[in-house]
């Protein structure tokens, strides 16, 4: 697979990308019925160039499909602009291979490389213990809990787990 920074001509592969995320597992808060339009995930990846946001892609050589993904969305807010606010996803039949956890540590590591980033942040759905341990194994800590803060389409609640790494100096 190829690990590279989302850029300009991805949106359709992202978007599909997203679409098959949310089809395959109840732990994202992307829902399948709730994939973003084309254009929205275009205009994500131009921030990309302008330092609004970050997405590393896993990519298919075989397929040129996008299998996985990390994505840091940062806040224009003064008082939050030190923070990187977490999402990734690895799509089932690549799951188990460590993928996801390579695929976190080298954000991190751009992360660092970031002079306004000095935090990461990140929630898990409660149930979601293989991510769980995964972000504890590359740094991230518990800190708190969001009771019943996910309504499932089932109508089911469940809480979010706090997470959070301090990467400034």
């Amino acid at each position: 697979m190829l690990l590279r920074s989302s850029g300009p001509g991805d949106g359709a592969a992202v978007q599909a990308y997203i679409k098959a995320l949310g089809e395959s597992t109840e732990f994202i808060l992307t829902y399948a019925g709730d994939t973003p339009e084309l254009w929205a995930v275009e205009e994500r990846i131009e921030w990309i160039v302008q330092g609004k946001f970050y997405s590393l892609v896993a990519v298919d050589p075989t397929s040129g499909a996008v299998i996985a993904n990390t994505a840091y969305s940062f806040s224009p807010r003064v008082k939050l602009a030190h923070v990187g606010d977490l999402g990734t996803g690895v799509l089932p039949g690549w799951r188990g291979l460590g993928l996801g956890s390579l695929m976190l540590r080298r954000s991190i590591e751009d992360m660092k490389a970031n002079p306004k980033i000095r935090r990461l942040e990140l929630t898990v759905m409660v149930g979601n213990e293989h991510a769980l341990r995964m972000y504890e194994r590359v740094g991230f800590v518990i800190e708190g809990r969001k009771v019943k803060s996910i309504r499932q389409p089932s109508g089911e609640y469940c809480d979010e787990i706090l997470m959070g790494m301090w990467i400034g100096e």
